[in-house]
């Protein structure tokens, strides 16, 4: 199809990573789902960054501005964690439903000062008592200084959601590697001895006639299927072969942490590499 044996490989290679990635990025994404992965990681940010005030935490997540489909009335963090929580909070409605919970039902804007110096915890004081002073008072200030407080935390929490989505890719994309066998090694050497059948060049293992090349050209690199059968015939070959394997799918899942769009837009541009110029408007 290239023209090149190595071309042919590295496709083949791409789109073995990149359907990988795709698979195990499915998985993660359906178990983030059914477990409420984002909403929870959201509610542990929020509560780390408001230094676990219960009646401030209470209060936001009882705001219909940031949980409009609860009724507002929870009353401790273990109940708020079995009801529908967001998993996404705009800073400006985070900042203006705070906002309303230190404004108490009060306009005035000593009323909030007050509020805020009662808070239990110094750090929190201290830092809500800064953004407010700068402010001058002015409450629409204040709200937009705690809105880009809120934002630059949540890229924080934001960071620690990707960790563990990467963390639980990798553990999907191990399990896909080790159920199929799909050892990169193993694959990266079959696509190339069956490249250099294609293009009329010497294999490494010369196959005995056209018959025994054509089969190792269409058997797929994947599988238990050979290694079944070393099992019931030589057995300590066949743990030597799964020691081997190991890196193989180590590698493997390890392609898939950088996303299936990153090996499909690496395709693409190796398709490039043929020099039939751009695509006409």
């Amino acid at each position: 199809m290239f023209g090149s044996a190595v071309l042919e490989v590295a496709v083949g290679l791409i789109v073995c990573c990149g359907s990988i990635a795709l698979i195990a990025s499915s998985l993660q994404e359906a178990v983030a789902s059914m477990l409420r992965w984002r909403a929870s990681t959201l509610l542990q940010g929020i509560q780390d960054l408001l230094n676990r005030q219960l009646p401030l935490v209470l209060g936001i997540y009882n705001h219909a501005l940031v949980n409009p489909r609860d009724n507002g009335a929870a009353r401790s963090i273990d109940e708020l964690s079995s009801r529908v929580t967001p998993s996404y909070i705009k800073p400006m409605d985070f900042a203006q439903a705070l906002v309303d919970k230190l404004r108490a039902g009060s306009v005035d804007p000593v009323a909030i000062r007050q509020t805020i110096a009662d808070i239990g915890d110094q750090q929190l004081r201290d830092c809500l008592l800064g953004l407010f002073d700068r402010a001058s008072g002015d409450v629409s200030r204040f709200e937009s200084a705690v809105a880009q407080w809120f934002d630059g935390a949540m890229d924080r929490v934001s960071g620690a959601y990707k960790r563990k989505a990467q963390l639980w890719t990798f553990i999907f994309g191990l399990l896909i590697a080790i159920a199929f066998n799909i050892d990169a090694h193993q694959v990266m050497t079959t696509l190339w001895h069956a490249a250099l059948v294609g293009h009329g060049l010497p294999a490494w293992s010369e196959p005995k006639d056209v018959a025994q090349a054509l089969g190792n050209i269409n058997e797929l690199p994947v599988g238990w299927g050979r290694l079944w059968a070393l099992k019931e015939g030589k057995p300590d070959i066949f743990y030597e072969a799964m020691a081997w394997a190991l890196p193989g799918w180590i590698i493997t899942a390890t392609a898939t942490l950088f996303g299936a769009p990153f090996w499909f837009s690496l395709l693409e541009k190796l398709d490039g590499i043929r020099g039939t110029g751009g695509k006409p408007s």
